[in-house]
């Protein structure tokens, strides 16, 4: 009966040793491909990035009028 119970005890100790290695392996990936992606903004941002070369100009809207149409006297 012991050798039953020490056999799942190894067992479940393979699976959460399994578990942990995934885990840990899988963030290292992940990190490793964040720090790739923030390189290559940083790159593209030195570069220039999305900055227009000339000067432009952004449209503003003006009203025609601070007071509603129905107000005026």
């Amino acid at each position: 009966m012991e050798s039953t119970w020490m056999t799942w005890v190894v067992l479940a100790a393979a699976v959460a040793a399994a578990a942990t290695a995934y885990g840990l392996l899988r963030a290292r990936r992940q990190r490793n491909e964040n720090q790739a992606l923030k390189a290559e903004i940083r790159k593209w941002e030195d570069e220039g990035g999305n900055v227009p070369q000339v000067p432009t100009v952004s449209p503003v809207v003006k009203p025609a009028a601070s007071e509603p149409a129905g107000r005026r006297g």
